[in-house]
């Protein structure tokens, strides 16, 4: 009697392996994009606005680089439907001119933010970009939300 052997072609079986792994990766990555896909997205929109045209400016001094005091910024953040109904617990950050700061809104939608800019010696101006996130609503992106100047 003949003794079968469990491994004929070991080169066929090492190059099969691969091919079954490529298989699993594309199944996994198919099932996460469906999962991603079946996220709810936010689809209520809001507004958020810095209470009044802030500007941030003070006058140059000897020093290279100037470093600005700390000034609070508050940022209203309100539903866009008729009522415009503030939104609490809004996630709000202010980011730029080498400082940044986040707060999250009270009861009447206010965020109250303390920031203290910096230029360096040859920058006159730069502006600080305002984000806000809230469970529900489409995110709020603001490019030039504070205006940060330098008087040389």
């Amino acid at each position: 009697m003949k003794k079968k052997s469990l491994i004929k072609n070991e080169k066929a079986q090492v190059l099969g392996l691969p091919m079954y792994l490529i298989i699993i990766m594309i199944v996994a990555i198919a099932v996460i994009a469906a999962v991603l896909f079946m996220m709810p997205r936010g689809t209520k929109q809001m507004s958020a606005v810095v209470t009044e045209y802030y500007l941030i400016s003070e006058e140059a001094s000897d020093m290279a680089e100037l470093e600005f005091g700390t000034y609070t910024v508050e940022v209203k953040v309100t539903s866009n439907d008729e009522n415009a109904d503030p939104i609490y617990g809004a996630y709000v950050t202010l980011t730029g001119a080498g400082a940044s700061g986040s707060d999250d809104t009270n009861e009447q939608g206010v965020a109250e933010i303390d920031v203290s800019p910096v230029l360096g010696d040859n920058e006159k101006d730069a502006y600080m970009k305002l984000e806000v996130r809230a469970s529900g609503y489409e995110d709020k992106v603001i490019e030039k939300a504070v205006h940060v100047h330098r008087e040389i």
